[in-house]
Protein backbone atom coordinates (compact mmCIF):
# COMPACT_ATOMS: atom_id res chain seq x y z
CA UNK A 1 0.00 0.00 0.00
CA UNK A 2 2.27 2.37 0.90
CA UNK A 3 4.90 1.82 -2.06
CA UNK A 4 1.47 2.97 -4.23
CA UNK A 5 0.89 6.16 -2.50
CA UNK A 6 1.87 9.70 -4.44
CA UNK A 7 4.86 10.98 -3.40
CA UNK A 8 5.22 12.75 -0.03
CA UNK A 9 5.23 16.37 -1.80
CA UNK A 10 2.47 15.42 -3.74
CA UNK A 11 0.04 14.79 -1.07
CA UNK A 12 -1.44 17.34 1.57
CA UNK A 13 -0.20 17.32 4.99
CA UNK A 14 -1.83 16.61 7.74
CA UNK A 15 -0.18 16.19 11.54
CA UNK A 16 -2.23 14.56 14.04
CA UNK A 17 -1.74 14.39 17.39
CA UNK A 18 -2.27 11.04 19.12
CA UNK A 19 -3.79 9.12 16.20
CA UNK A 20 -4.42 5.23 16.56
CA UNK A 21 -2.40 3.38 13.64
CA UNK A 22 -5.79 2.70 11.94
CA UNK A 23 -6.16 6.49 11.77
CA UNK A 24 -2.55 6.86 10.30
CA UNK A 25 -3.67 4.11 7.28
CA UNK A 26 -6.90 5.14 6.77
CA UNK A 27 -5.53 8.67 6.60
CA UNK A 28 -2.88 7.94 4.19
CA UNK A 29 -5.48 5.88 1.86
CA UNK A 30 -7.38 9.31 1.27
CA UNK A 31 -4.15 10.72 0.24
CA UNK A 32 -3.01 12.08 3.25
CA UNK A 33 0.86 12.73 4.25
CA UNK A 34 0.53 11.58 8.11
CA UNK A 35 2.44 13.20 11.10
CA UNK A 36 1.68 11.62 14.48
CA UNK A 37 2.65 13.29 17.68
CA UNK A 38 2.62 10.67 20.55
CA UNK A 39 3.08 10.38 24.31
CA UNK A 40 5.13 7.29 24.47
CA UNK A 41 3.58 6.58 28.48
CA UNK A 42 0.00 6.28 26.26
CA UNK A 43 0.41 3.01 24.34
CA UNK A 44 2.88 -0.11 24.69
CA UNK A 45 6.04 -0.04 22.77
CA UNK A 46 5.20 -2.64 20.51
CA UNK A 47 1.69 -0.07 19.20
CA UNK A 48 3.72 2.55 19.10
CA UNK A 49 6.43 0.93 16.99
CA UNK A 50 3.56 0.28 14.55
CA UNK A 51 2.26 3.54 14.36
CA UNK A 52 6.26 4.62 13.90
CA UNK A 53 7.02 1.95 10.78
CA UNK A 54 3.11 3.93 9.52
CA UNK A 55 2.97 7.00 9.89
CA UNK A 56 5.63 9.94 7.51
CA UNK A 57 6.54 11.43 10.43
CA UNK A 58 6.47 10.51 13.95
CA UNK A 59 7.55 12.57 16.82
CA UNK A 60 7.16 12.49 20.66
CA UNK A 61 6.17 14.59 23.85
CA UNK A 62 4.90 14.59 27.04
CA UNK A 63 1.67 15.38 26.92
CA UNK A 64 1.49 16.28 30.50
CA UNK A 65 3.54 19.27 29.70
CA UNK A 66 1.22 21.11 27.81
CA UNK A 67 3.06 24.22 26.89
CA UNK A 68 5.61 21.06 25.83
CA UNK A 69 3.41 19.56 23.63
CA UNK A 70 2.04 22.89 22.16
CA UNK A 71 5.70 23.55 21.25
CA UNK A 72 6.20 19.80 19.99
CA UNK A 73 3.20 20.75 17.61
CA UNK A 74 4.06 23.83 16.78
CA UNK A 75 7.78 22.95 15.75
CA UNK A 76 7.09 19.74 13.51
CA UNK A 77 3.77 21.79 11.60
CA UNK A 78 6.37 24.63 10.63
CA UNK A 79 8.97 22.04 9.91
CA UNK A 80 6.94 20.05 7.67
CA UNK A 81 4.83 22.66 6.59
CA UNK A 82 1.49 20.67 7.64
CA UNK A 83 -1.33 22.06 6.01
CA UNK A 84 -4.13 20.76 8.69
CA UNK A 85 -3.47 19.59 12.69
CA UNK A 86 -5.90 17.05 13.25
CA UNK A 87 -6.78 16.01 17.18
CA UNK A 88 -9.48 12.93 17.68
CA UNK A 89 -7.91 10.58 20.39
CA UNK A 90 -8.11 11.33 23.83
CA UNK A 91 -9.80 14.37 25.25
CA UNK A 92 -7.43 15.64 27.68
CA UNK A 93 -4.92 17.10 25.36
CA UNK A 94 -7.52 18.60 22.42
CA UNK A 95 -7.40 22.09 23.44
CA UNK A 96 -3.88 22.22 23.33
CA UNK A 97 -3.46 21.01 19.65
CA UNK A 98 -6.38 22.81 18.66
CA UNK A 99 -5.07 26.05 19.89
CA UNK A 100 -1.55 25.66 18.13
CA UNK A 101 -3.59 24.86 14.82
CA UNK A 102 -5.59 27.91 14.83
CA UNK A 103 -2.52 30.02 15.45
CA UNK A 104 -0.93 28.50 11.94
CA UNK A 105 -4.07 28.74 10.77
CA UNK A 106 -4.26 24.88 10.12
CA UNK A 107 -7.48 24.62 12.55
CA UNK A 108 -10.73 22.44 11.35
CA UNK A 109 -12.60 23.74 14.47
CA UNK A 110 -11.90 27.01 16.40
CA UNK A 111 -10.51 26.13 19.59
CA UNK A 112 -13.14 27.57 21.29
CA UNK A 113 -15.69 24.84 19.74
CA UNK A 114 -13.10 22.26 21.07
CA UNK A 115 -13.11 24.00 24.42
CA UNK A 116 -16.79 23.81 25.06
CA UNK A 117 -16.98 19.48 24.08
CA UNK A 118 -13.84 19.54 26.67
CA UNK A 119 -15.09 21.03 29.50
CA UNK A 120 -17.77 19.77 31.16
CA UNK A 121 -19.33 22.44 33.21
CA UNK A 122 -18.74 24.48 29.55
CA UNK A 123 -20.87 22.66 27.95
CA UNK A 124 -23.50 22.65 30.68
CA UNK A 125 -23.29 27.04 30.63
CA UNK A 126 -23.72 27.00 27.20
CA UNK A 127 -26.94 24.05 27.32
CA UNK A 128 -28.37 26.93 30.11
CA UNK A 129 -27.95 29.90 28.00
CA UNK A 130 -29.31 28.75 24.88
CA UNK A 131 -32.43 27.20 26.41
CA UNK A 132 -31.14 23.57 24.99
CA UNK A 133 -31.60 20.21 27.60
CA UNK A 134 -31.74 22.27 30.70
CA UNK A 135 -30.47 20.22 33.96
CA UNK A 136 -29.69 21.77 37.28
CA UNK A 137 -25.98 21.92 37.78
CA UNK A 138 -23.26 23.03 39.94
CA UNK A 139 -19.74 23.47 40.08
CA UNK A 140 -17.84 22.21 43.06
CA UNK A 141 -13.98 23.34 42.27
CA UNK A 142 -12.02 20.31 44.97
CA UNK A 143 -13.84 17.78 46.68
CA UNK A 144 -14.19 20.21 49.81
CA UNK A 145 -17.13 21.95 48.07
CA UNK A 146 -18.80 18.90 46.71
CA UNK A 147 -20.81 17.81 49.75
CA UNK A 148 -22.39 21.39 49.26
CA UNK A 149 -22.83 21.31 45.86
CA UNK A 150 -24.94 18.12 45.84
CA UNK A 151 -26.71 19.45 48.81
CA UNK A 152 -28.05 22.29 46.55
CA UNK A 153 -28.90 19.95 43.67
CA UNK A 154 -30.32 17.89 45.70
CA UNK A 155 -30.60 13.53 46.52
CA UNK A 156 -29.73 11.79 44.43
CA UNK A 157 -27.04 13.59 42.14
CA UNK A 158 -24.43 12.65 40.01
CA UNK A 159 -20.84 13.85 40.50
CA UNK A 160 -18.29 14.24 37.70
CA UNK A 161 -14.66 14.71 37.67
CA UNK A 162 -14.21 17.66 35.57
CA UNK A 163 -10.94 17.06 34.03
CA UNK A 164 -11.18 13.02 33.59
CA UNK A 165 -12.76 11.04 30.77
CA UNK A 166 -14.03 7.68 29.84
CA UNK A 167 -16.36 8.21 32.68
CA UNK A 168 -13.78 7.44 34.86
CA UNK A 169 -15.36 8.57 38.77
CA UNK A 170 -18.78 9.51 37.71
CA UNK A 171 -20.60 8.16 40.94
CA UNK A 172 -24.08 8.62 42.15
CA UNK A 173 -25.16 10.34 45.59
CA UNK A 174 -28.10 8.95 46.53
CA UNK A 175 -26.98 9.92 50.58
CA UNK A 176 -24.82 11.50 52.73
CA UNK A 177 -22.80 8.63 53.71
CA UNK A 178 -21.75 8.25 49.85
CA UNK A 179 -19.08 10.33 50.70
CA UNK A 180 -17.16 7.73 52.32
CA UNK A 181 -16.77 5.16 49.37
CA UNK A 182 -17.01 8.16 46.62
CA UNK A 183 -13.81 9.65 48.45
CA UNK A 184 -12.20 6.06 48.08
CA UNK A 185 -12.98 5.76 44.38
CA UNK A 186 -11.07 9.30 43.70
CA UNK A 187 -8.12 8.19 45.85
CA UNK A 188 -7.89 5.45 43.22
CA UNK A 189 -7.23 7.89 40.55
CA UNK A 190 -5.74 10.46 42.79
CA UNK A 191 -8.01 13.38 41.67
CA UNK A 192 -9.10 16.05 43.74
CA UNK A 193 -11.26 18.33 41.69
CA UNK A 194 -12.63 19.95 39.80
CA UNK A 195 -16.17 18.65 39.80
CA UNK A 196 -19.19 18.95 38.19
CA UNK A 197 -22.57 18.17 40.06
CA UNK A 198 -25.66 17.14 38.25
CA UNK A 199 -29.27 15.92 38.71
CA UNK A 200 -29.68 12.47 38.37
CA UNK A 201 -31.37 12.22 34.61
CA UNK A 202 -33.51 8.40 34.70
CA UNK A 203 -34.43 7.14 31.74
CA UNK A 204 -32.74 4.91 28.35
CA UNK A 205 -29.21 6.34 27.28
CA UNK A 206 -27.94 6.57 23.83
CA UNK A 207 -25.38 7.93 21.84
CA UNK A 208 -25.55 9.92 18.85
CA UNK A 209 -22.13 9.19 16.41
CA UNK A 210 -22.16 11.95 14.08
CA UNK A 211 -19.85 13.66 11.23
CA UNK A 212 -19.63 16.92 10.55
CA UNK A 213 -18.48 18.94 7.19
CA UNK A 214 -18.47 22.40 6.61
CA UNK A 215 -20.58 23.14 9.64
CA UNK A 216 -23.18 20.37 8.95
CA UNK A 217 -23.60 17.60 11.04
CA UNK A 218 -24.76 14.38 9.87
CA UNK A 219 -26.08 11.22 11.90
CA UNK A 220 -24.42 8.18 11.26
CA UNK A 221 -26.80 6.61 13.35
CA UNK A 222 -27.73 6.27 16.98
CA UNK A 223 -26.50 3.52 19.73
CA UNK A 224 -28.31 1.99 22.90
CA UNK A 225 -26.07 2.07 25.65
CA UNK A 226 -26.41 -0.82 28.11
CA UNK A 227 -25.51 0.18 31.99
CA UNK A 228 -24.61 -1.57 34.82
CA UNK A 229 -26.04 -0.86 38.18
CA UNK A 230 -25.34 2.38 39.91
CA UNK A 231 -23.34 4.12 41.52
CA UNK A 232 -20.49 3.90 39.10
CA UNK A 233 -22.94 3.02 35.85
CA UNK A 234 -20.05 0.94 34.11
CA UNK A 235 -21.51 0.34 30.38
CA UNK A 236 -21.85 -3.59 29.59
CA UNK A 237 -22.47 -2.88 26.19
CA UNK A 238 -23.91 -1.15 23.04
CA UNK A 239 -26.54 -2.09 20.38
CA UNK A 240 -26.68 -0.32 16.91
CA UNK A 241 -29.05 0.84 15.74
CA UNK A 242 -30.92 1.56 18.48
CA UNK A 243 -34.53 0.48 18.83
CA UNK A 244 -36.33 3.87 18.77
CA UNK A 245 -39.63 4.94 17.68
CA UNK A 246 -39.16 7.38 14.71
CA UNK A 247 -40.35 10.34 16.98
CA UNK A 248 -37.96 10.30 19.64
CA UNK A 249 -35.40 9.57 17.22
CA UNK A 250 -35.80 12.69 15.07
CA UNK A 251 -36.17 14.59 18.42
CA UNK A 252 -32.99 12.99 19.11
CA UNK A 253 -31.27 13.81 16.66
CA UNK A 254 -32.35 17.23 16.60
CA UNK A 255 -30.89 18.22 19.51
CA UNK A 256 -27.47 16.45 19.08
CA UNK A 257 -27.83 19.13 15.76
CA UNK A 258 -28.64 21.93 17.36
CA UNK A 259 -26.04 21.41 20.27
CA UNK A 260 -23.26 21.11 17.67
CA UNK A 261 -24.07 24.34 16.00
CA UNK A 262 -24.19 26.05 18.79
CA UNK A 263 -20.92 24.60 19.73
CA UNK A 264 -19.66 26.49 16.40
CA UNK A 265 -18.34 22.73 15.49
CA UNK A 266 -17.03 22.26 11.79
CA UNK A 267 -15.83 19.37 11.01
CA UNK A 268 -15.26 15.58 12.35
CA UNK A 269 -16.59 12.66 14.67
CA UNK A 270 -18.64 13.86 17.71
CA UNK A 271 -20.15 11.18 19.98
CA UNK A 272 -23.31 12.66 22.08
CA UNK A 273 -25.05 10.89 24.82
CA UNK A 274 -28.39 11.71 25.55
CA UNK A 275 -30.77 10.18 28.02
CA UNK A 276 -34.60 10.06 27.11
CA UNK A 277 -36.36 11.34 30.03
CA UNK A 278 -39.82 11.73 31.04
CA UNK A 279 -39.78 15.67 29.92
CA UNK A 280 -37.96 14.88 26.55
CA UNK A 281 -33.80 13.76 25.35
CA UNK A 282 -31.42 15.71 27.62
CA UNK A 283 -27.53 15.48 26.94
CA UNK A 284 -24.92 14.23 29.06
CA UNK A 285 -22.19 15.13 27.63
CA UNK A 286 -20.31 15.23 24.27
CA UNK A 287 -16.95 14.82 23.03
CA UNK A 288 -15.14 15.86 19.62
CA UNK A 289 -14.17 12.04 18.88
CA UNK A 290 -15.44 8.71 17.88
CA UNK A 291 -17.31 6.99 20.15
CA UNK A 292 -15.21 4.19 22.15
CA UNK A 293 -16.15 1.09 23.17
CA UNK A 294 -16.11 -0.39 19.72
CA UNK A 295 -18.67 1.17 18.65
CA UNK A 296 -17.32 2.13 15.10
CA UNK A 297 -17.33 -1.32 14.18
CA UNK A 298 -20.89 -2.17 15.15
CA UNK A 299 -21.60 1.07 12.86
CA UNK A 300 -19.76 -1.17 10.19
CA UNK A 301 -21.01 -4.17 10.86
CA UNK A 302 -24.50 -2.47 11.02
CA UNK A 303 -24.47 -0.49 8.10
CA UNK A 304 -21.19 -1.06 6.11
CA UNK A 305 -19.76 2.01 6.61
CA UNK A 306 -16.35 2.50 7.82
CA UNK A 307 -17.20 5.47 9.86
CA UNK A 308 -13.28 5.60 10.43
CA UNK A 309 -12.44 6.20 6.65
CA UNK A 310 -15.34 8.12 5.60
CA UNK A 311 -14.07 10.98 8.47
CA UNK A 312 -10.27 11.28 6.27
CA UNK A 313 -12.67 11.18 3.09
CA UNK A 314 -14.89 13.72 4.20
CA UNK A 315 -11.44 15.86 5.12
CA UNK A 316 -10.16 15.45 1.62
CA UNK A 317 -13.38 16.47 0.23
CA UNK A 318 -16.28 13.45 -0.39
CA UNK A 319 -19.47 14.18 0.36
CA UNK A 320 -20.67 12.90 4.14
CA UNK A 321 -23.59 10.37 3.35
CA UNK A 322 -25.60 8.66 6.26
CA UNK A 323 -25.78 4.89 5.80
CA UNK A 324 -28.73 3.00 6.64
CA UNK A 325 -28.85 -0.18 8.73
CA UNK A 326 -29.31 -3.67 7.13
CA UNK A 327 -28.54 -5.82 10.64
CA UNK A 328 -28.07 -5.31 13.72
CA UNK A 329 -24.77 -5.43 15.95
CA UNK A 330 -23.84 -5.63 19.44
CA UNK A 331 -20.86 -5.50 21.72
CA UNK A 332 -21.57 -7.00 25.30
CA UNK A 333 -18.80 -6.46 28.30
CA UNK A 334 -18.53 -9.04 30.68
CA UNK A 335 -16.84 -9.31 33.96
CA UNK A 336 -16.17 -11.91 36.74
CA UNK A 337 -16.33 -11.85 40.57
CA UNK A 338 -13.07 -10.98 42.38
CA UNK A 339 -10.80 -14.04 43.15
CA UNK A 340 -7.61 -16.66 41.10
CA UNK A 341 -8.33 -17.34 38.00
CA UNK A 342 -7.88 -21.41 37.75
CA UNK A 343 -9.13 -21.66 34.14
CA UNK A 344 -11.10 -20.46 31.36
CA UNK A 345 -13.13 -22.41 29.20
CA UNK A 346 -15.31 -21.70 25.60
CA UNK A 347 -12.88 -19.14 23.85
CA UNK A 348 -12.26 -21.57 20.81
CA UNK A 349 -16.17 -22.61 20.70
CA UNK A 350 -17.00 -19.09 20.39
CA UNK A 351 -13.89 -17.68 18.56
CA UNK A 352 -15.69 -20.33 16.28
CA UNK A 353 -18.76 -19.48 15.79
CA UNK A 354 -19.44 -17.81 12.38
CA UNK A 355 -21.42 -14.73 13.53
CA UNK A 356 -18.86 -13.54 16.50
CA UNK A 357 -17.12 -10.52 15.23
CA UNK A 358 -15.05 -10.36 18.26
CA UNK A 359 -14.02 -12.22 21.36
CA UNK A 360 -11.43 -10.64 23.61
CA UNK A 361 -10.87 -11.47 27.46
CA UNK A 362 -8.09 -9.54 29.65
CA UNK A 363 -7.76 -12.79 31.74
CA UNK A 364 -5.66 -15.50 31.79
CA UNK A 365 -4.98 -18.26 34.23
CA UNK A 366 -3.12 -17.17 37.41
CA UNK A 367 -4.47 -13.81 37.45
CA UNK A 368 -6.05 -12.35 40.37
CA UNK A 369 -9.39 -10.80 39.02
CA UNK A 370 -8.88 -6.89 38.82
CA UNK A 371 -11.80 -4.68 40.19
CA UNK A 372 -14.22 -3.26 37.95
CA UNK A 373 -14.13 0.63 38.51
CA UNK A 374 -14.85 2.03 34.74
CA UNK A 375 -14.30 0.93 30.95
CA UNK A 376 -11.20 0.45 31.16
CA UNK A 377 -11.00 -2.31 33.60
CA UNK A 378 -14.05 -4.66 32.32
CA UNK A 379 -12.70 -8.13 31.94
CA UNK A 380 -13.22 -8.67 27.99
CA UNK A 381 -16.27 -8.36 24.99
CA UNK A 382 -17.78 -10.05 22.62
CA UNK A 383 -19.16 -8.87 19.53
CA UNK A 384 -22.33 -10.33 16.90
CA UNK A 385 -24.26 -9.32 14.68
CA UNK A 386 -27.12 -10.25 13.49
CA UNK A 387 -30.29 -9.45 10.49
CA UNK A 388 -33.03 -8.43 13.05
CA UNK A 389 -32.12 -7.08 17.12
CA UNK A 390 -33.80 -10.45 18.56
CA UNK A 391 -30.92 -12.59 16.11
CA UNK A 392 -28.48 -10.36 17.43
CA UNK A 393 -29.67 -10.73 20.77
CA UNK A 394 -30.04 -14.28 21.07
CA UNK A 395 -26.48 -15.32 19.40
CA UNK A 396 -25.06 -12.69 22.18
CA UNK A 397 -26.29 -14.46 24.72
CA UNK A 398 -25.12 -17.76 23.22
CA UNK A 399 -21.72 -17.01 23.10
CA UNK A 400 -21.69 -14.87 26.67
CA UNK A 401 -22.83 -18.22 28.07
CA UNK A 402 -20.42 -20.52 26.66
CA UNK A 403 -17.62 -18.55 28.25
CA UNK A 404 -16.46 -19.56 31.95
CA UNK A 405 -13.74 -18.56 33.83
CA UNK A 406 -13.07 -20.69 36.96
CA UNK A 407 -12.20 -19.06 40.03
CA UNK A 408 -11.38 -20.13 43.51
CA UNK A 409 -12.70 -23.45 42.26
CA UNK A 410 -16.04 -22.19 41.25
CA UNK A 411 -17.29 -21.75 37.07
CA UNK A 412 -18.57 -18.37 36.21
CA UNK A 413 -20.09 -17.81 33.11
CA UNK A 414 -19.72 -14.69 31.51
CA UNK A 415 -23.39 -14.07 31.64
CA UNK A 416 -22.80 -13.94 35.40
CA UNK A 417 -24.50 -17.48 36.14
CA UNK A 418 -22.53 -19.43 37.98
CA UNK A 419 -21.92 -23.36 39.19
CA UNK A 420 -20.28 -26.37 40.16
CA UNK A 421 -17.12 -27.23 38.91
CA UNK A 422 -17.52 -30.24 36.31
CA UNK A 423 -21.10 -29.72 35.85
CA UNK A 424 -23.32 -27.86 33.78
CA UNK A 425 -24.14 -23.93 35.24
Amino acid sequence: MTACRPPAAERPRLLMVMPYRQFVRKAQTAGFWVGAVWDPRLESPEYLADVRELADLYVTADFRDEEGLRETIRSAAREHEASLIYHIGREETMVSAYEVAEELRAELNPAAAIRVLADKHAMRELLAERGLSPVAFASAPTRREVPDAVRRIGFPAVVKPAALAGSRGVFLWREPADQVPWTALLDQYGYDGPFLVEEYLRGPEYSVETLSQDGRHHVVGITEKLLGPPPLFVETGHVHPAPLPQDRRRAVEDLTEEFLTACGYRFGPAHTEVIWTPQGPRIVESQARLGGDRIPRLIELATGLDVEQAVFAALNGTPVEAPTATATATVRFFTFPPGHVEEIRGLETVGGLGHVDELSIRLNPGDTVPEVRDSKSRHGHVIVSGATPEEARARCAEALAAIEAVIDGTPTRADGRTGVLGTPV
